[in-house]
């Protein structure tokens, strides 16, 4: 049997709960969601796309192979199956990304000759593959262009000033009212806060900004003084 292979679920890497693959982890290709729209007297549907995608689902064949094979298949359960919601999840198949997943399936419990267990696990991932590189931070002292390479990304800006500014990514500009030390803006929860502090009054904006595919060019008037940027980084 193949345990090269391995994940890290929830910051637990699967080899030292016990586990081993037959295999490395297959994920089904991402989607677009697609509306189709009929129109009378016309041949053909529409289509519209609204650039968002369907979650992916994965499965991975797994063993364990111990004494102790009942406790360990309990504590892989608890590690799995406790908690709701999305969790991060590497594989070692993709040593660069990281995605958002959900254990969809968690392992049976068959037992062979009280050493061996076979098992499935089935994840239900959201579309992205974040890269693990979007992850760094990239700070900012003055006007500049940032490229993205990837799918428009949705970043965590963290923007250090002293008074009132402008701030412009891309197509989008903020104004911000006040800035004592610093403020997050943080543009996939569409939120803008201090620590513990809501800051959304402080804000004014059409929407909140995303580097766009491409050449992103950044700049501001006002106390700005500098900017980090983890840009999020993500693929299909």
């Amino acid at each position: 049997m193949h345990n090269r292979d391995y994940f890290v679920f929830d910051g637990v890497d699967s080899r030292s709960i016990g586990l081993r693959q037959q295999g490395p982890m297959e994920f089904d290709g991402a989607e677009p969601v697609v509306t189709s729209i009929e129109v009378p007297g016309r041949n053909g549907d529409l289509h519209y796309f609204d650039g968002n995608y369907s979650n992916v689902g994965a499965e991975v064949s797994c063993y364990v192979l111990r004494k102790d094979v009942d406790k360990a298949l309990a504590a892989i359960n608890r590690w799995l199956m406790m908690g709701f919601g999305y969790k991060r999840l590497e594989v070692s198949s993709e040593p660069d990304y990281y995605r958002m997943a959900r254990v969809a399936e968690g392992p049976g419990t068959e037992i062979r000759v009280n050493l061996l267990a076979p098992f499935d696990i089935t994840f239900d991932c959201k579309p992205q593959k974040f890269l693990k590189s979007g992850e760094e931070t990239i700070t900012i002292t003055e006007a500049t262009t940032l490229q993205n390479e990837w799918f428009p990304a949705l970043p965590l800006l963290k923007v250090y000033g002293d008074s009132a500014a402008v701030l412009a990514v891309g197509y989008t500009s903020i104004s911000i009212s006040e800035i004592d030390d610093y403020i997050v803006l943080d543009c996939e929860l569409q939120d803008a806060y201090k620590g513990t502090a809501n800051k959304n009054s402080t804000i004014t904006a059409p929407e909140f900004p995303r580097l766009e595919n491409g050449e992103n060019a950044i700049s501001w008037t006002g106390g700005i003084t500098k900017i980090e940027i983890t840009p999020r980084w993500w693929t299909l």
